[in-house]
């Protein structure tokens, strides 16, 4: 489940996603987030490190591993990608629901993934209302009054309860939907199902995936019934 979270500078975007981080954390619900940052010149990477030193002589992927995380740094045009090259690496077991930072272009009219938007003034919600669909809520100051807008408002510092209960209420019945069904994968070879093993299973799929979200006319979300056959045609020869 993704959910997008867009906002002006300064209108409380960054508390609002912190806040929905916290809340469905302690509901159990594992969650990640995609930070979209804008400068071009900026870089994960930190100067004379040695990962920058390797980028640096031309390694195109370095893989940073420490004691508690690993950070991979990818050199690549970002400006090419859709939101299946964010979002494939990342298992179902692994994440509940994901939290987009921005990316308002790449979502503004994706109904698939419902948007938080954070305001300070009327004319920012007039705008975004015609910009996004669908907006799941507004978050703004109490005192803010949007009106004739039959979207949901919440003050992100004084009411984060029912910011998360909405959230809450959006994405409960997908996740449990999705833990309830079972994925299966399975290879044959000439009748022989090949036994695979937890790593070998998420490997094989998330390249399959990935291979059919580069073909035209295919939106993968991950929750399809896929199904490929390979094989060899055999000629007939003559009988006389």
């Amino acid at each position: 489940m993704i959910i997008a979270v867009v906002g002006s500078r300064q209108s409380g975007k960054t508390t609002a996603i912190e806040t929905i981080i916290q809340g469905l954390t302690k509901k159990g619900r594992k969650v990640a987030a995609i930070k979209h940052i804008s400068e071009e010149d900026f870089t994960m990477d930190t100067e004379q490190k040695d990962t920058w030193r390797y980028t640096k002589s031309g390694a195109q992927t370095v893989v940073g591993v420490a004691p508690n995380e690993v950070a991979i740094i990818k050199k690549v045009d970002t400006a090419k990608y859709d939101l299946n090259d964010f979002i494939k690496n990342l298992s179902d077991d692994e994440v509940d629901v994901l939290i987009l930072d921005g990316f308002r272009k790449l979502v503004a009219k994706d109904p698939l993934v419902p948007k938080i938007v954070a305001v300070k003034t009327v004319k920012e919600a007039d705008d975004a209302s015609q910009l996004f669909e669908p907006i799941l809520l507004f978050t703004a100051p109490t005192k803010l009054n949007i009106k004739n807008s039959k979207i949901p408002k919440f003050d992100t510092v004084k009411e984060p309860e029912k910011l998360i209960e909405i959230v809450d209420r959006r994405i409960g019945p997908i996740i449990e939907k999705r833990r309830t069904s079972r994925e299966t994968l399975k290879i044959q070879v000439n009748e022989k199902t090949l036994p695979l093993n937890p790593f070998v299973n998420k490997f094989v799929r998330n390249v399959v995936l990935a291979m059919i979200s580069t073909l035209k006319e295919t939106a993968v979300k991950g929750d399809e019934d896929i199904f490929i056959e390979i094989k060899q045609t055999r000629e007939r020869l003559p009988l006389a």
